[in-house]
């Protein structure tokens, strides 16, 4: 679902960062002309919980009615089930009562039935045991509710027309047909039959395989998904529609409709709605080499015309706003078809599986079809709103809609999550991972954890990652950097210490391990290194063949960060022989656990650098030898060395001279 229509409906008061210009000039328009209808419509359910599920859905047909009154709709939906309890007795299926059950028949036996607030129980004829196969059929009719993000719509047009629509995610399906609602429990199969006016169009999942003309004035189209769905991506949706199609040729000799179906105004709504839609068949392309072949080849793709802003994955035909036919929108629902559609978040909350995932994914469209520039400035766009939230990525309470489908903590931090992992573990493994997790047999059609992911990038990898998910998909916040630099002259090359401190705001955890890129630069040089940042406090000794005039960090933006970045550059010691002996300042100064002393020689000498207590007592030796004169620098370890003030002091035998100086340092632990 695309997280614009979302960022509304999470009722968020603050501005928020646009994205650029170039990117979703539509954007904008969804986010200030549709704030106040989602700040009355987008609510949470008031019941979610699950029913007791002693069966497996393996197949459900849906003969629904919508030709009668505005709101009214009737039907009957069948349901194949394997038995997945030792013994049961009765069966229940979500249902919202303002839909009315009239029968029920099981094995094609009338059956008794007592309905709830959100579902009905259904008394079995007889004893079904493990593995027994049961067919259930339900009759009802009602007003369908329209909670979360409005699961049912019946509209009239300005042209008097009628236009229905569903959007069922996360808990809607109920409220519009009887079904086990819950993403985890995928039907293999599914049918839709939709009786509406013979003046309108109705579009579905899968393949129109008949359309019939009813004698009282109606007619029937027949839809076919032969793919494994859940409930929340079964959809109908019926308009006065226009039929426009592409094709994407996945093959020499095979190719796959990509249909667009659009009421007559949508030129006047989004004007650039056919350039972008025929991207379409591109943006396939692009996927499927990454992700492998498009997850419903032999059925079709397309777009449908619904009322809502923003967009909506319906498995096979997703459904965008009238406003919302933009480029970015395309390639977000697109995605989904992999992640979302065929590989479905196993609970709600692991969402991140299939938001975060579809809001990375148009990043990456775009650095496919734009170049990388064009990738890090879509993830840039999002940075402010992604450090926002205070909780996990993984969401615990999925009660709430808007809890759900808050824009900065699923879509937006969880592309950044994956963005920063595609860092973590390299280019070509990171698109290795991702492919093995599209197309491992266990997932494919079926439903994945966090815990899923993890392991297709070990495998693929070869590494352990459970540092990195154990910090960004179940840690808060993000990492707040300082960082500092000094570097000096070390033996013909130069030697930089760099301290790297952070804050993160929370105990969970208290700093984020991350490898870190740090650019050095001067005229007509540069480097990058890369360094594990592993602690709150770590200084990192760095060999360069060059005197560096500045330093970056992280400047490609691969981590979500605070932006307060203090990076300095000390003054570099010449190369030239010191005209003086001297003692500097250690850096930095606190610290734990390691420090650098930098001293010079005017001339030759034995020199000796010793650490004490404040009551005088020798604590520690950091240098004791012979040294040509130059500039030199040397490493302190705290060691055993307890928190609290220390003085050091250097010794210099030149002849029959003798320099020393004293100067204070402080440890903390």
């Amino acid at each position: 679902m695309n997280r614009w229509l979302l960022l509304c409906a999470a009722l968020l008061a603050e501005a928020l960062p646009l994205r650029a210009q170039s990117v979703d000039t539509e954007f904008d328009a969804l986010r200030h002309g549709e704030m106040d209808r989602y700040l009355v419509r987008a609510r949470s359910l008031l019941n979610t919980a699950d029913i007791k599920r002693v069966v497996d859905v393996k197949y459900y047909k849906l003969n629904i009615r919508a030709a009668d009154r505005i709101n009214y709709l009737s039907g009957d939906v069948t349901a194949v089930s394997v038995v997945t309890d030792p013994v049961i007795t009765s069966i229940e299926y979500n249902l919202t009562n303002t839909m009315v059950v009239d029968s029920a028949l099981v094995d094609g036996v009338r059956s008794a039935f007592a309905a709830g607030a959100s579902s009905f129980l259904i008394t079995l004829p007889k004893t079904y045991r493990a593995g027994d196969q049961l067919t259930t059929r339900v009759f009802y009719h009602g007003l369908p509710a329209s909670s979360g993000f409005g699961s049912y719509t019946d509209a009239t047009r300005a042209d008097s027309s009628r236009w229905i629509y569903t959007l069922s995610e996360p808990y809607g399906a109920r409220d519009w047909w009887p079904c086990i609602d819950h993403p985890n429990d995928k039907a293999d199969s599914a049918d839709v039959w939709i009786t509406c006016s013979q003046s309108l169009l109705a579009v579905s999942n899968g393949r129109l395989t008949e359309t019939l003309q009813n004698s009282d004035g109606t007619k029937t189209y027949k839809w076919k998904e032969r793919y494994p769905i859940a409930t929340y991506l079964i959809a109908m949706t019926i308009a006065n529609f226009a039929k426009i199609s592409d094709w994407y040729a996945y093959a020499p000799a095979d190719s796959m409709e990509v249909v667009n179906y659009v009421t007559s105004t949508i030129g006047a709504t989004s004007p650039a709605w056919r350039t972008n839609t025929m991207r379409t068949p591109k943006m396939l392309a692009i996927y499927a080499a990454l992700f492998g072949q498009y997850p419903f080849i032999r059925e079709k793709y397309g777009h449908v015309e619904f009322g809502w802003p923003g967009g909506m994955e319906h498995q096979t035909l997703t459904s965008l706003g009238s406003t919302s036919f933009s480029e970015a929108t395309i390639a977000h629902e697109l995605a989904h078809q992999w992640f979302g559609d065929m590989i479905t978040c196993r609970t709600w909350g692991d969402l991140w599986l299939n938001e975060g995932f579809a809001t990375y994914c148009e990043a990456v469209y775009r650095e496919k079809q734009y170049g990388a520039a064009a990738y890090i400035a879509d993830l840039l766009s999002t940075a402010a709103d992604a450090k926002r939230p205070l909780g996990s990525l993984y969401v615990q309470d999925t009660t709430s809609v808007n809890n759900l489908f808050a824009s900065g903590r699923v879509y937006n931090k969880g592309a950044w999550v994956l963005h920063m992992l595609r860092h973590a573990v390299g280019d070509s493994l990171f698109f290795a991972s991702m492919r093995a997790y599209a197309n491992d047999p266990a997932l494919m059609y079926g439903t994945a954890s966090t815990a899923d992911l993890r392991a297709a990038f070990e495998r693929t990898t070869g590494r352990d990652l459970g540092w990195f998910f154990s910090e960004w998909v179940f840690g808060e916040r993000y990492p707040v950097y300082s960082c500092q630099v000094s570097t000096v002259k070390n033996a013909g090359s130069f030697l930089s210490s760099v301290q790297i401190k952070q804050t993160t705001g929370t105990a969970n955890p208290p700093f984020f391990i991350m490898p870190i890129d740090l650019r050095f630069a001067s005229a007509g040089w540069d480097t990058t290194v890369t360094v594990v940042n592993n602690s709150q406090n770590q200084l990192l000794q760095i060999a360069l063949s060059h005197k560096p005039d500045t330093v970056q960090f992280d400047p490609k933006n691969w981590v979500l960060k605070d932006a307060a970045i203090t990076t300095t550059v000390n003054g570099v010691e010449g190369t030239e022989q010191p005209q003086s002996f001297f003692l500097a300042q250690n850096f930095p100064n606190p610290f734990n656990p390691l420090t650098v002393i930098r001293f010079g020689l005017a001339e030759p000498g034995r020199v000796t650098i010793k650490v004490y207590d404040i009551m005088g007592r020798e604590a520690a030796t950091a240098f004791d030898g012979e040294k040509a004169a130059g500039s030199y620098s040397v490493m302190l370890d705290a060691g055993t060395l307890s928190s609290g003030m220390y003085l050091y002091r250097m010794t210099a035998q030149h002849g029959r001279s003798v320099f020393s100086e004293t100067k204070r340092l402080v440890v903390i632990k």
